[in-house]
């Protein structure tokens, strides 16, 4: 395993985006940040299109979207998302793709280049880590927690085959019929939805104390796949469910006056309560927000036969209710009826945690991969640079 091979092979960059695609979309390892759209969606970054094949042939062997951005104190790195796109058990291609990355690098003023594969983590991502060190390639460890890494290590999708009512738990079925009942109004679109969409966003950044994406990055990403993504938004009709919890309460008075039983009684005087401050809320939500409020929402792309939520957002105020459920099964259910037979709903925690129980309810395969990669370009520099990366990134 070293540059001088029995094959010989070209490294170039390639302006011809249709051939990316369709190199990639035939590849077990596709994702869509490897795409020519994708592309245009991180417009802030430099990115170039890179391609090998054998020499003197047209046919590539393996690609990748390379992004460059800068680093603290004048320095670079480059960002190979998801990539590279190549068959692995080829080890003379593997060595060749490394060693001209490397000088890539280089000639970028890189200090190194990072790149995560959609390898699995099993006996094939083992033997990959292996190879990979061996050509000078650090590797960023069998991380644990979801900030650690740029992309999810931990990852759970689902599988058309396994997504359907009979498959799911009775307890996923109680909450997604209580979010049908409660007036809930499905809307699927794009930029018509974008605001809404953001002001979900804005409200899970604040209850998460997190920071997301703004409303102009959504339409970025609607733009740069236009034929390919979709907000599915839930609205609900407060008005309407307020309607309901009025007469709830009047059948729950009257029931109270009937009962003789005082334990049944003191019960029923609870449920009493909950639902008159339900008619609060309700109204109160009328007062600042509406009769119909958006309250939860999924940013999703579909491509080829895989698709993707990127985003969700969720009225808290409307959790009781199991919205989320809904705008999840609408979106996956969407993104099936596109073609797509896989449904990437993203990270979750490695063990336990809410995102994975959450998750858990649609009936995913959870994923692991093997995470990051590094190509050194200074070995002297990269060490340094490395934990001003890893400052950098945990301050966000």
């Amino acid at each position: 395993m070293n540059e001088y091979t029995s094959r010989e092979f070209e490294f170039k960059s390639i302006v011809d985006l249709k051939k990316v695609e369709n190199f990639i979309l035939k590849s077990p390892l596709f994702d869509i940040l490897q795409t020519p759209s994708w592309r245009n969606v991180k417009d802030e970054w430099k990115s170039e299109f890179l391609g090998f094949t054998e020499k003197g042939e047209t046919e590539l062997l393996a690609s990748c979207l390379v992004l460059t951005r800068s680093l603290p104190l004048g320095f670079k790195m480059c960002y190979i998302p998801r990539g590279i796109i190549m068959d692995y058990s080829d080890d003379e291609l593997l060595s060749f793709v490394v060693l001209k990355l490397k000088e890539y690098g280089k000639k970028e003023k890189a200090l190194f280049i990072k790149f995560d594969p959609l390898i699995e983590e099993n006996s094939e991502g083992k033997r990959l880590i292996e190879k990979l060190t061996l050509l000078g390639v650090a590797y960023g460890g069998r991380t644990k927690e979801i900030h650690e890494t740029i992309q999810f290590r931990f990852d759970a999708t689902i599988y058309k085959d396994d997504y359907s009512y009979e498959k799911l738990s009775k307890k996923f079925n109680s909450r997604l019929n209580k979010a049908k009942k409660a007036f809930p109004e499905i809307k699927i679109g794009q930029e018509e939805y974008s605001e809404d969409f953001a002001r979900l966003m804005t409200l899970t950044e604040t209850r998460k104390v997190i920071n997301l994406r703004d409303k102009a990055y959504f339409e970025k990403i609607l733009a740069a796949f236009p034929k390919n993504s979709a907000i599915v938004i839930v609205y609900t009709n407060v008005k309407e469910l307020l309607d309901e919890v009025k007469t709830e309460t009047l059948k729950l008075s009257k029931r109270i006056k009937d009962i003789s039983n005082e334990k049944k009684k003191v019960l029923l005087e609870h449920q009493l309560l909950e639902k008159k401050a339900e008619v609060n809320d309700l109204e109160q939500i009328i007062k600042t927000s509406g009769e119909i409020v958006p309250s939860a929402g999924n940013l999703i792309i579909y491509y080829g036969e895989k698709s993707y939520n990127l985003y969700v957002g969720m009225d808290d105020a409307f959790k009781k209710y199991y919205v989320s459920y809904l705008s999840w099964d609408e979106s996956i259910k969407y993104s099936f009826l596109k073609g797509a037979l896989m449904h990437d709903m993203g990270g979750v925690e490695a063990d336990s945690g809410g995102l994975r129980s959450f998750k858990k309810m649609f009936n995913p395969s959870f994923k692991e991969y093997v995470g990051e990669f590094d190509i050194p370009t200074n070995r002297l520099l990269y060490p340094l640079i490395k934990r001003l990366y890893k400052m950098r990134k945990d301050k966000k």
